[in-house]
């Protein structure tokens, strides 16, 4: 057994070069639908569709972030057991990877913002933007406060989840079984319950403000985490399961339907909405590895995939930039001008995304291989030459 299946003994996977790691298509299709969704939720409380049934499903839009958090999770598994026992740090180079991963494109994206809209009072920061809210989301920590979480970058929040979610992340690599991540999973959403208390313990705001906490309990990693969770047991599932009968199609697909029943559910449950979007979408994903239906993978989601991060930071400020215009507004409203402005809204982002990811996204990611290598390179040839030493 290889270094690198070490992780999951049971493993059987075929690891691949550490230049050039393989893409699954589904995993980009994935991340497509996802931004899809969310463009589209997004795009529909600019123009609004006069159907309630039709705003309802727009609405759901907001669950593409969960949809994220689970391809993000099979990603980095796959990624982490391909590259495990040939980097000298891992973990070290682990992290490299997601810094330059993701800080290139969101820097540009806090410059953005202040400049689209200054420092001024907002929803989400009602006593303005201190100055010490920018070092703050710079360093990816903005996930702590309720006045941080999504003011100084709108949509930065689930940036700052993904980033404390790759702080743990190599501690959740040495799960060696499946159960146990269930037991993870289990006790993540008992303590969920104790997150808005606890948030409101920490963090005192006056009546006008006190929305802040209900929201802050939401965004923040305690909150996602289980989705996370989910993405990895997907993981496991598709690389212990080399085939799907039957047996396991109708029960996936049973369960598949059951957490659709209860997303739709009115009301509040123990398990949140969107830990049942999570599990939706963990369910989903493991039939997509198995059945890329051309439907939803294809060369259009593929290549939204691989412009999401881009667009995801991108469609607020083209939003924000319309509405400021008022180029909403000559979409007038209904149903079909509601879709209408959707698909304006996605193809003009996907454009401008295509740049920032070409002379950002890129870029910064080569940056962060060439570290690694030199720093790889200069560990590697340092024990060698301690060892003819």
């Amino acid at each position: 057994m290889d270094n690198g299946a070490a992780i999951f003994p049971w493993v059987r996977v075929i690891l691949m070069s550490e230049i050039n790691i393989k893409k699954y298509d589904y995993i980009d299709a994935i991340r497509g639908i996802a931004i899809t969704l969310v463009v589209l939720v997004h795009a529909s409380q600019y123009v609004k569709p006069l159907s309630s049934w039709l705003l309802t499903v727009m609405g759901e839009g907001a669950s593409g972030v969960q949809l994220f958090y689970v391809a993000s999770a099979i990603t980095l598994c796959m990624s982490w057991v391909a590259r495990k026992g040939k980097d000298v740090y891992p973990v070290r180079s682990f992290y490299l990877r997601r810094l330059f991963r993701i800080a290139p494109m969101f820097y540009l994206a806090i410059v953005l913002f202040l400049i689209l809209n200054g420092t001024a009072a907002s929803y989400f920061a009602p006593n303005g933007i201190s100055w010490w809210f920018v070092p703050t989301t710079a360093l990816f920590l903005h996930g702590f406060h309720p006045e941080t979480i999504n003011s100084v970058v709108p949509g930065g929040w689930s940036v700052a989840v993904e980033m404390t979610f790759y702080l743990v992340f190599p501690l959740l690599m040495c799960v060696r079984k499946f159960s146990y991540l269930l037991f993870i999973l289990i006790a993540c959403i008992v303590l969920q319950q104790f997150n808005a208390p606890l948030s409101s313990m920490i963090f005192t705001y006056e009546a006008p403000q006190a929305y802040l906490i209900e929201r802050f309990a939401f965004f923040n990693f305690f909150s996602q985490l289980p989705v996370f969770i989910m993405g990895i047991m997907a993981y496991l599932f598709l690389v212990k399961n080399q085939a799907v009968g039957l047996k396991t199609l109708l029960l996936g697909g049973a369960a598949f339907l059951l957490l659709l029943l209860e997303f739709w559910r009115p009301g509040q449950t123990f398990v949140q909405h969107h830990v049942v979007a999570g599990g939706m979408f963990a369910i989903f994903s493991i039939f997509l590895a198995y059945r890329p239906t051309v439907l939803l993978v294809n060369r259009l989601t593929v290549f939204l995939g691989k412009l999401s991060f881009s667009m995801y930071l991108v469609h607020i400020a083209v939003l924000k930039i319309l509405g400021n215009t008022q180029v909403n507004l000559l979409f007038g409203s209904g149903n079909l001008n509601s879709l209408l402005f959707f698909l304006f809204v996605l193809t003009l982002t996907a454009g401008v995304s295509w740049l920032t990811y070409r002379f950002v996204e890129k870029p910064g990611i080569a940056l962060g291989r060439k570290l690694i290598d030199k720093l790889e390179a200069g560990r590697s040839s340092a024990a060698i030459y301690k060892n003819i030493g």
